[in-house]
């Protein structure tokens, strides 16, 4: 049948190529000051964008240490520069993608608990949440998602008003031959659908 000469041998080659993975780890974004950088409301980095969601159009809205500042943590970090700022992720020009897992800290290294609340927005606007509970904020620590894929925009927020820094976001992008093959494939589904009819 069309499902076994057709779907089941480009679903085995997709399963090996079905996204391309990345890291955002924030090494190509300008930060020569020894002290702070401030890089106004919008940050691109690694192909995604990271905006200010209630601070915008403001120089200050997110900001990076210095290399010479106690509170640099060894590579290139950003934060929202407010405490009840949000920050927004999303891919330049817009697409679906994945988030696994992302580095974060207390953007002052205190050691506090804070619950950081991520929200990822599917393209049909269903949503999914995770919470994280920063352990130890005096350093960057790695910190795992759960069902944070196809989504189109996450959203960071210090649900206790503290600004907190973040790094190496391991992300994943669906490649464009594979969204092209599951296009053909429906199509041609479509196609022997008609015929039969």
């Amino acid at each position: 049948t069309m499902i076994r000469r057709f779907f089941l041998p480009m679903l085995a080659t997709l399963t090996g190529v079905a996204s391309q993975a990345q890291v955002i780890d924030f090494e190509d974004v300008p930060n020569a000051d020894p002290f702070f950088t401030l890089h106004g409301d919008t940050v691109l980095s690694g192909g995604f964008q990271f905006a200010s969601v209630f601070e915008v159009g403001l120089p200050e809205a997110i900001a990076s240490w210095g290399s010479s500042m106690s509170l640099y943590t060894g590579s290139v970090a950003i934060f929202a520069n407010y405490p009840n700022d949000v920050l927004a992720m999303t891919i330049i020009g817009g697409g679906a993608f994945d988030v696994s897992s992302i580095d974060m800290a207390d953007a002052l290294l205190n050691p506090i608990n804070q619950t950081v609340t991520f929200i990822g927005t599917r393209a049909d606007t269903t949503t999914v949440t995770n919470q994280i509970t920063l352990t130890n904020s005096s350093s960057l620590n790695t910190y795992f998602f759960s069902g944070m894929t196809n989504i189109v925009s996450l959203t960071m927020d210090d649900t206790n008003d503290s600004a907190f820094q973040i790094d190496n976001i391991n992300t994943a992008v669906p490649e464009p031959a594979t969204l092209i093959a599951l296009s053909i494939g429906m199509i041609a589904m479509r196609k022997r659908r008609s015929k039969a009819s």
